[in-house]
């Protein structure tokens, strides 16, 4: 099934090119546009079918990609000229430096093995898309696990600090995963999504990444303890979050669904997390 899905996808898509270079008309482009609006659905739904890493990578691919012709083509509906570059993925760098000034320890990006710096001692600040973030002194396999997914350049940085002034202890991506991070205490107390700090109900770094590493997906819906999605963030959740692993967060009462919020009905996370996330 995800092979046919896969190989129809890449038939459509290579369609879509030429529609760009070739629509002589908006009504072509309109069409095109109403078949990407119908495979990412179906890109979605086959998400929520697969239970294989690498096929949920794959078809994350094929949802970027999609979004990609989806911005062509609408700026070829309303005439705009030049073309957004296709996202690029990094890596992250890991120092024995509290300032990133020295002692390069290694480059990790989201499919690096971590054992590999089993024997590196410890990492002491990391640079994420040319920003230096100094963090609690840890072994370098820690910090390859914590941090790996920055190389996204959507990933959620998670702070041991309400402000995001304090320690960086993770930066997640939709690619990582949460059950290598510490699973006890209440060291994440904020998260930086898109640049911008909020503050979250204090967890423990897996839990906040199960709960907002869905927040690097567009069109993601954001849960709050909050009728006017002012207070605490509770969760950000996409299509692939488990919600069962939300449960022990506080209840949700406010969503924000593409920028706008919406008061609800009080519901415990889970069954907020399944009845709102798209």
């Amino acid at each position: 099934m995800f092979v046919l899905f896969r190989t129809a996808t890449v038939s459509l898509l290579m369609s879509l090119c030429c529609s760009i270079s070739l629509a002589a008309d908006d009504a072509k482009v309109s069409r095109s546009l109403e078949e990407i609006t119908v495979a990412k659905e179906q890109t979605r739904l086959v998400m929520g079918q697969v239970s294989s890493p690498d096929q949920k990578e794959r078809l994350r691919y094929v949802s970027d990609r999609l979004t990609s012709a989806e911005e062509l083509l609408r700026q070829a509906l309303g005439g705009g000229g030049s073309y957004p570059p296709p996202p690029s993925y990094g890596s992250v760098e890991l120092f024995r430096s509290d300032s990133c000034s020295g002692s390069l320890i290694g480059t990790v990006s989201a499919g690096s093995s971590c054992e590999r710096f089993s024997s590196a001692g410890d990492t002491w600040a990391v640079r994420i898309n040319g920003q230096c973030l100094n963090i609690s002194d840890t072994s370098s396999v820690k910090a390859c696990e914590s941090f790996k997914g920055g190389a996204d350049p959507r990933a959620i940085t998670i702070f041991t600090s309400d402000s995001c002034s304090g320690n960086a202890i993770a930066a997640v991506s939709a690619a990582s995963r949460c059950e290598n991070f510490e699973s006890t205490g209440s060291s994440a107390w904020a998260v930086k999504i898109d640049g911008k700090c909020q503050n979250i109900s204090d967890t423990a770094p897996a839990k906040a990444c199960e709960a907002f590493k869905g927040a690097s997906t567009p069109g993601a819906v954001k849960i709050f303890n909050s009728d006017s999605c002012s207070g605490n963030m509770v969760a950000a959740v996409d299509y692939n979050t488990r919600c069962e692993n939300l449960r022990g967060l506080p209840a949700a009462w406010g969503i924000e669904i593409n920028g706008r919020c919406e008061n609800i009905s009080d519901l415990d996370i889970v069954s907020a997390c399944e009845r709102y996330r798209p």
